[in-house]
């Protein structure tokens, strides 16, 4: 009515009667207590009571079809959760263990995974880019609400309780060299590849082998641990590779461990937003998944220790521990 301006029309559109229509008009201003149209020669127009009754009706059919989408929801477009990985934590086997656990225990939610380095994890938080990120920390640290090392430095009063950490599992990492390389010890050690200079585990060994020489190394970034695992491999540098990486027969051929340098273990923690207010059932199966998958990782391989070579004291923001 509102539209056409016409019962007969209204009712045409409608496919109804005009009588029907008609009589449905008149028991509404019935139950209103009041008219709702102003009858005129070519037509009706809406009364005063009849313009607020519509407005009214609007508001409620537009709830009606938002609640409609909210109920479908589930089903068609599940709820996102984004998760950051830094590259240590991001080669290709990890990646797709975080995957298939997430689908198995993330029900009704989706997880996407976005590969970043550690310093820019701060700035996408800010962003909202991200839920949650799984970085790796340094095993010492008493602070479980720290961000991890290499975001940006702020006082803690200027950001109090905005992050949490779970840490999740220790993951050991391996100083490794090419073959060609680990024949010649006094080239070794010269030139290191790195996946991200402001991960703890990759930041330790350029520290590492400056304190031991005369010098820094010179340091190649590449943005990947595939990519810092097939640069030592061709035997441009020595690298920090995790376990699971190194260890793998198919993935680590043509790689040594680098002589005189101990392997290191750092933590693999979710960091998340203290004011998210997604279900903790989600941070819950998340957490779980990250643990899981990472776990995993640091089972595959059976251990091959070598005897650890001493440890130099070196910053804590840099260090993790040595495996004993």
């Amino acid at each position: 009515m509102t539209l056409t301006g016409s019962f007969t029309q209204a009712a045409r559109r409608l496919g109804y009667s005009q009588s029907s229509v008609t009589a449905q008009m008149r028991a509404l201003e019935r139950q209103v207590g009041e008219p709702v149209f102003e009858r005129l020669p070519n037509g009706v127009r809406l009364t005063r009571a009849g313009t607020v009754l519509t407005e009214y009706a609007r508001q409620i059919l537009t709830l009606v079809g938002e609640m409609e989408t909210a109920l479908r929801r589930p089903a068609a477009n599940p709820p996102r959760m984004t998760v950051g990985i830094v590259p240590a934590l991001a080669y290709g086997q990890q990646l797709a263990r975080v995957t298939h656990i997430g689908r198995r225990l993330l029900s009704g939610v989706q997880l996407a995974l976005r590969v970043m380095g550690t310093a820019e994890i701060h700035d996408a938080f800010r962003a909202g880019s991200i839920d949650g990120a799984l970085v790796l920390t340094v095993v010492e640290s008493d602070d479980p609400t720290a961000l991890p090392a290499g975001l940006p430095d702020q006082p803690r009063a200027e950001r109090p309780d905005d992050f949490t950490e779970v840490r999740l599992q220790e993951v050991e990492f391996v100083p490794v060299t090419g073959v060609s390389r680990a024949r010649g010890r006094a080239s070794a050690g010269r030139q290191v590849v790195i996946a991200d200079p402001d991960c703890p585990s990759q930041r330790w060994l350029p520290e590492f082998l400056r304190l031991r020489s005369d010098g820094p190394p010179e340091i190649h970034e590449l943005g990947s641990m595939a990519g810092v695992r097939a640069a030592a491999q061709s035997g441009l540098g020595c690298a920090m590779l995790p376990m699971a990486l190194a260890a793998s027969p198919r993935e680590a051929t043509g790689l040594r461990p680098l002589p005189g340098v101990p392997r290191m273990r750092w933590n693999a923690s979710l960091v998340s937003a203290r004011a998210d207010d997604r279900p903790a059932l989600d941070w819950e199966n998340l957490t779980e998944t990250l643990r899981q998958a990472t776990a995993l990782a640091c089972a595959v391989y059976p251990d091959r220790r070598e005897d650890p070579a001493v440890l130099p004291a070196l910053d804590p923001g840099v260090a993790g521990r040595p495996t004993p």
